[in-house]
């Protein structure tokens, strides 16, 4: 007789859309992913990665122990209590030796869909007493920090995808992504139906990227500028709108300090000069303005595409500039963002936050100066922090749900400064290329072994939305959930632990059920019926509505064009052209089937196994390559050797890859890691010292990787 089926719920956790999904279990193990139709949020809808999940789970490479390097570099399986207690004697050392600003915390994409992981992660680290704290937020996504410390914020609220009449996506492909940039809900579930659904009800939606991606397929206004040259073209539309008088003028009364110099900043960037420097016709540069700038409600939002590029921190500045100029934001009176369900509501009031500036005074690193900003240092720096001398040499790093040998830009010396430390962990329940690196891997349990909810991700629903999951599969006996290891280890530091205001008790820790119920005792559904809703809850509104300013909070107004903004889009207007040796622009490029490293090497999920150089057809032929070849692709920081795919929906001139493939072992078949062509090299941001890894000038030579040896 076959063993039974047994069917449960339970939601995925490998992007913040947060699926629901139904599990297919036979004797302990996953065989079929569903999308779950009872869901309230995604509703069915399931993406390639997700409906792999048992393979991420149950895959042959998946570790069932804990790893420690031996002397003769090769991992052997260890007791998790043993790794925990060899790396806090280690770790003590180090500090003992070198102060613990020699120790450093690198968090990745992945922990963040573990509501536990986070905060003990951070907890752990607060305990250490070092400055030295890095994520892949400072990858791909610091320059909205930026902007937020130079502008100020608006504590009133944004405008919302399901009342609007007009969006703007830049430099994001929320069809193939699930992610519309921002955190603001919009277009994370069943993206591509929600985007036909919306424009059938009227919405106009205007895209900018440089490839007719999947999303710009469904625009009403596609523009396509010349990758990096986006803070232009968004200077332009600024300037088109406020020279016609389109600006919402109460709104830039009330809360802007400088609108004046915003427009006689832009007032030079005419559509001419757009269509010169973007390459985008002066037409629809105007089109396109007066379309945002005449709808009555929407937003514009932003993706790597652009915090990525050069310019980033002008463009991510001119796209909020162009909300603020608009006016689209909620005001006194309307009814507040309330998606906070599990966590505490935060008062919504008509005001700013005024300009901070905090990496003016924050950490101060050595590397270049750079400071710390919202308590993290840039990882564009962090090969350097390891690698330069001096007393607070960065020695020993801890890893927790990320990947940097496969995610830092100029890869080799990421790589180089990863062999050269004295100890480095790494949590991840695969060998990751940072795992292979490492002197202990700890073997985390997965997401459908371990109880959770979605505290952490209310900011990317739509609506007002909470789900509890119960672990689905027992994980194996050598496996540890990812918070506890870092409980476990302050503990073994002799560290106190402080979580939900209450300092835990190492040796009688609380079950990860009373961890997450304690999370959300200043939420407004009580933990019991969260745990009783197994497709998750629809809280509804709550009744908020924007509240009237603080007698502080006032005065208070949004910097629109600040000196140092003004300075970077002088710069951007009169950047030099490409040199003649590296006469093309590679460009980032996402994929359904993976979350940066995250499902790359689960086999048949990506097709073809790797990641191909793409080009336009025509300039395929110019260079007598055929479609499939080897070529080589330099730039001015390295090279690396590709295959070659035709794609039409680029624009000639350029052509992009996807990033965080290839692999530190020679023998595997894993891509190419885009990062062998990122740097430095290729200008790097003031304040963030983020560099460019996007808009990167290459040159594409019809030679194999043989030959280019």
């Amino acid at each position: 007789m076959p063993p039974a089926t047994t069917r449960h719920t339970s939601y995925c956790r490998l992007c913040a859309s947060s699926c629901g999904v139904l599990l297919d279990v036979v004797d302990g193990r996953i065989t079929r992913v569903l999308g779950d139709t009872q869901h309230a949020i995604s509703g069915g809808y399931t993406c390639p990665k997700g409906r792999r999940g048992g393979d991420l789970v149950h895959g042959a490479d998946r570790l069932t122990s804990s790893m420690r390097r031996s002397t003769k570099g090769v991992h052997e399986p260890i007791p998790v209590a043993q790794a925990t207690t060899e790396i806090a004697d280690r770790l003590r050392r180090i500090v003992d030796r070198h102060g613990p600003d020699s120790v450093a915390l690198f968090m990745g994409t992945q922990q963040n869909f573990a509501a536990l992981t986070p905060p003990m992660a951070r907890a752990w680290f607060r305990g250490t007493g070092s400055h030295k704290l890095f994520s892949t937020m400072t990858i791909d996504q610091s320059a909205k920090w930026v902007v937020a410390e130079r502008m100020g914020t608006y504590l009133g609220g944004r405008q919302r995808f399901g009342d609007a009449d007009v969006w703007l996506l830049a430099g994001t492909n929320p069809v193939v992504s699930a992610n519309g940039g921002d955190g603001d809900g919009a277009v994370v579930h069943n993206p591509s139906a929600t985007l036909r659904a919306a424009r059938e009800r009227g919405l106009r939606l205007i895209v900018i990227d440089p490839r007719r991606t999947e999303t710009a397929a469904l625009a009403d206004i596609h523009l396509a500028p010349r990758p990096g040259t986006d803070a232009v073209l968004l200077a332009g539309m600024l300037r088109v709108i406020l020279a016609d008088g389109l600006e919402d003028t109460e709104f830039c009364r009330r809360f802007t300090a400088d609108l004046s110099a915003l427009r006689d900043a832009v007032s030079a960037v005419t559509p001419g000069v757009v269509q010169r420097i973007c390459g985008v016709p002066a037409d629809q540069v105007t089109a396109a303005a007066r379309v945002f700038a005449n709808g009555r409600r929407g937003m514009a939002t932003s993706g790597t595409g652009l915090c990525m590029g050069p310019h980033s921190n002008l463009g991510e500045h001119l796209v909020a500039a162009l909300n603020v100029v608009c006016g689209r934001y909620l005001r006194e009176g309307e009814p507040a963002d309330d998606r906070a369900v599990l966590i505490r509501q935060v008062t919504a009031r008509a005001e700013v936050a005024p300009p901070a500036r905090s990496y003016e005074s924050g950490f101060r690193s050595r590397i270049n100066g750079v400071r710390a900003m919202r308590g993290e240092l840039p990882s564009g720096i962090l090969a350097d922090e390891i690698l330069e001398p001096g007393p607070d040499r960065v020695r020993a790093l801890i890893v927790s749900g990320g990947n940097p040998a496969a995610a830092l830009p100029d890869r080799l010396k990421a790589l180089r400064a990863l062999r050269s430390l004295d100890l480095l962990v790494c949590v991840d329940p695969r060998m990751s290329d940072t795992a292979r690196l490492a002197d202990y891997v700890i073997a985390p349990t997965t997401m459908y072994e371990r109880a959770d909810h979605t505290a952490i991700m209310e900011a990317f629903f739509p609506r007002p939305f909470a789900q509890f999951t119960p672990a689905v599969v027992t994980p194996p006996p050598g496996v540890v959930d990812d918070w506890r290891f870092f409980l476990d280890l302050a503990a073994a530091s002799g560290q106190a632990v402080k979580f939900a205001g209450r300092i835990l008790d190492p040796a009688s820790p609380p079950s990860a059920e009373e961890m997450l119920a304690m999370m959300t005792e200043r939420g407004r559904v009580p933990f019991d019926d969260l745990v009783g809703a197994p497709h998750g809850i629809l809280a509804g509104t709550g009744g908020a509505v924007v509240g009237r300013p603080s007698a502080d909070g006032a005065v208070h107004r949004l910097l629109l064009m600040p000196d140092d903004v003004l300075g970077e889009l002088r710069a951007a207007l009169t950047e030099t052209a490409a040199v003649k040796h590296l006469p093309m622009l590679l460009t980032v490029r996402r994929i359904r089937e993976a979350v940066n490293s995250t499902g790359t090497r689960v086999p048949g999920l990506v097709p073809g196994g790797d990641n191909p150089l793409s080009m336009h057809p025509d300039d395929l032929d110019d260079l007598g390559i055929a479609d499939g070849e080897s070529v080589t692709v330099r730039s001015a920081s390295g090279h690396l050797c590709a295959t070659v795919r035709a794609d039409a929906t680029l624009a000639r001139g350029t052509v992009s890859m996807t990033h965080c493939f290839g692999s530190v072992d020679p023998t595997a078949d894993a891509g190419v890691n885009v990062n062998e062509l990122t740097g430095s090299r290729d200008g790097v941001q003031a304040i963030n010292a983020m560099p460019t890894m996007t808009a990167v000038r290459v040159a594409v030579e019809p030679a194999g990787c043989g030959e280019a040896s």
